[in-house]
């Protein structure tokens, strides 16, 4: 027997773990009423998905809510690459059944219903408050004229707003029954791992959707409630047909729909890349090179979200200088010296050090101020 090499060479392989991924915030899901597939096989309280409206038609009559809604979402440029249909259960409430798909980790992220849920403000307002609750973002439309009443409060975009959930915004529109669907589809497509990528809502166009031409007073109307909507926009008799404007969230804060889906996407990304930092280590001691680990992860994520345009340029005060600086982005508050001021209980229960972080958004301009001197 020839003497093996092994007793002379002694490799040890080492495999890295792949860790976390982050989330699909590309995944949009319809939940369909349980008699509305033409497909006997479809079971209640299960999905299927789709790659395109065709293959809606198959499941579903193309004058069903499903397909109109599929039909707006692949309407979409650039189009999604797929659409989840949940089909109900009978006896389900319609917050009952998102949280069923949510409780058998069925992964979604913009999700809508059937219109006959909007007949009931109270089944809205109650599916809003819920999917924020859990990370989900409603992608509305209402065709409720009242919108567009000045000095109104009992119209769905009004009660909405008073309520105030962050995941969710209603396009008003008179006819479209899924156009907010299709501006949620335009969201879909943003890859926050690649350079530019983040959007606004503002300014979007929906093939498919028909631009309305109203008054003065409904845009003001819409505007003041906090209700995107889908219009002509037009001067010196030049006309651009289709504009979304207004493309706020019904957020308390008075956020934009990005704000609220691109810190979904920031916050998403942070937890991964600092968990991974932590998981795929053999181990970080409680040493300022252990904190530095997860300082340089919270950081890389940091420059990842300037890369994609979320995060850009500001002025800032500096807490420990008073001084006036200039970010590019974010600043990292915390230094990884912090770890030797742990207590004894954080370092019995394997803490790091608290991780500060600041952002700053680089917004996005929807209007302009153009002061003329004419000599």
């Amino acid at each position: 027997m020839p003497y093996p090499a092994e007793n002379i060479i002694n490799i040890v392989t080492s495999i890295r773990a792949a860790g976390l991924g982050t989330a699909n915030f590309g995944a949009g899901m319809v939940f369909a009423d349980f008699d509305s597939s033409t497909d006997a096989t479809f079971a209640e309280g299960s999905y299927r998905d789709y790659g395109g409206v065709s293959a809606v038609a198959a499941n579903f009559s193309i004058a069903s809510d499903p397909y109109l809604a599929a039909l707006a979402w692949f309407s979409a440029v650039p189009k999604p690459r797929s659409l989840r249909i949940y089909l109900r259960q009978e006896n389900d409430s319609p917050v009952e059944s998102l949280n069923d798909a949510i409780n058998k980790r069925i992964w979604f992220y913009w999700f809508e219903f059937e219109t006959t849920i909007r007949a009931n403000d109270a089944d809205v307002l109650a599916l809003i408050a819920a999917g924020d609750a859990a990370g989900k973002f409603y992608a509305g439309t209402t065709n409720q004229a009242d919108v567009r009443t000045p000095g109104l409060a009992t119209d769905i975009v009004s009660k909405a707003k008073l309520q105030g959930s962050r995941r969710a915004f209603l396009l008003s529109h008179a006819t479209a029954p899924y156009a907010g669907f299709e501006l949620g589809a335009v969201f879909s497509r943003v890859n926050f791992n690649a350079a530019n990528s983040t959007i606004t809502g503002e300014f979007k166009k929906l093939p498919g959707i028909v631009a309305e031409d109203l008054t003065n007073t409904a845009y003001s109307a819409m505007k003041e409630k906090g209700a995107p909507f889908y219009t002509v926009v037009e001067t010196g008799g030049q006309v651009d047909v289709g504009r979304v404007i207004n493309s706020k969230s019904t957020s308390s804060y008075g956020e934009f729909i990005d704000d609220v889906f691109n810190l979904d996407g920031f916050v998403n990304t942070l937890t991964v890349n600092v968990y991974n930092a932590l998981a795929d280590a053999k181990k970080l001691g409680q040493t300022p090179d252990g904190q530095q680990v997860l300082i340089n992860a919270a950081a890389q994520v940091g420059q990842r979200y300037i890369d994609n345009g979320y995060l850009g340029p500001r002025i800032f005060l500096d807490e420990e200088t008073g001084e006036e600086k200039l970010s590019d982005g974010f600043e990292i508050l915390s230094k990884a010296i912090d770890i030797l001021s742990l207590t004894d209980a954080e370092r019995g229960s394997r803490f790091s050090a608290p991780i500060r972080m600041r952002v700053f958004r680089a917004g996005a301009i929807h209007a302009a101020d153009i002061n003329v001197d004419v000599e």
